[in-house]
């Protein structure tokens, strides 16, 4: 029992590490063996059309072998892109961020260097972006957007929080202790989470109010569905805590994050290594990542495939289920650097926001 207990604590970092060395990939299952009498640990993932093991020392965590078991497995098949997408340009600069409305269908909200534009999917003849609004705030440059009900939250890149509402009125501005790397809504729209130096800062969503301060430096925060919130630390580490600040589960995964946010049961990370899917008390259980990428800024899982947007130059096709690498996808804009994803028709479309200004739109398939 002790032997099965320890064995537990073991599997996910072996399966992260034997991910990570792989270029990524989907965890398959896990068994303990002895091999010349040292206990190892055999995981097998799926990578592409293919299932592979690996063996792991169970004493020292390294990957001694990843063997191709031979076997080939269904995937997604190759997926290619669009190339047709429908474009905007919004004022003042750079799109540093672009999120999803959450109560308006086709609509996402941009970050610009002087405010916040509002682009809508239309139809037509064809599907069509369009620029609904650019409402300057006076703030200077947005750096991230976090849609509520009724409107946006927003951050500066000199230390600033507000929100506006769907008119673009200014409802409140709060001044922070540091700048904020990231920010998220919970689901009912009622409380922000802002990554910062200082720690996880929570906000009253309707007025603005400070509610506390956890944790230390972090780099990424999110809420989790039920209402906890989920820290990642500069160093890699992930931690959740709950209403009243207790810990529920800590984990040193060693790679420095750039966003976290939670989806369909599981929890996602992009930053350093790629983009990791992961079960909250276990680990981590697939990755994804292109090669000659250093890491992943921003990602989104729609559809059956995996967009990660690296470097600030680059998108990337993935599949979801196999973890399987498809390319490189072209861009409509100069500097891919934000992703989201909106609903046309009951459909999954990408909008990515650009560094020249550009926010694109083109159906995952």
């Amino acid at each position: 029992m002790r032997e099965a207990a320890t064995a537990a604590r073991e599997i996910y970092p072996a399966v992260d590490r034997v991910l990570r060395e792989a270029g990524g990939g989907r965890m398959a299952g896990v068994r303990l063996a002895y091999e010349f009498g040292r206990r190892v640990l055999l995981v097998q993932f799926v990578r592409g059309s293919w299932l592979c093991t690996a063996t792991v020392d169970a004493a020292t965590g390294e990957v001694t072998d990843i063997l191709d078991d031979g076997l080939r497995v269904p995937d997604g098949g190759t997926a290619a892109m669009d190339r047709a997408a429908t474009a905007v340009t919004l004022p003042y600069g750079p799109v540093g961020d672009v999120r999803a409305a959450v109560d308006d269908v086709g609509v996402a909200y941009g970050a610009t260097g002087s405010g916040v534009g509002v682009v809508r999917l239309r139809q037509g003849r064809r599907w069509v972006l369009t620029v609904e609004e650019h409402h300057v705030t006076g703030l200077g440059s947005t750096r991230q957007v976090a849609p509520v009900p009724g409107g946006v939250v927003g951050t500066t890149r000199d230390g600033r929080a507000f929100r506006l509402d769907t008119g673009g009125r200014l409802c409140w501005e709060t001044r922070l202790p540091a700048t904020a790397a990231t920010v998220g809504a919970d689901t009912r729209g009622l409380r922000v989470l802002l990554a910062t130096t200082a720690g996880a800062m929570e906000l009253d969503a309707r007025d603005g109010t400070i509610l506390g301060l956890a944790g230390g430096p972090v780099r990424a925060a999110a809420y989790l569905p039920g209402g906890d919130r989920i820290l990642a630390g500069h160093g890699g580490d992930l931690t959740v805590l709950d209403d009243g600040g207790e810990v529920r589960w800590r984990w040193v995964q060693g790679e420095v994050p750039a966003r976290v946010w939670a989806q369909t049961g599981r929890v996602y990370l992009a930053g350093e290594g790629g983009l990791k899917e992961i079960v909250v008390g276990e680990g981590v259980v697939a990755r994804w990542s292109a090669p000659g990428t250093g890491g992943v800024d921003d990602a989104v899982v729609a559809a059956g495939r995996v967009l990660t947007c690296s470097g600030g130059d680059r998108m990337d096709l993935h599949d979801y289920g196999t973890g399987g690498y498809h390319g490189t996808v072209g861009a409509a804009g100069a500097g891919p650097s934000a992703l989201t994803v909106v609903t046309a028709d009951r459909k999954p479309w990408l909008l990515t926001g650009h560094r020249d200004g550009t926010v694109s739109a083109r159906p995952v398939r």
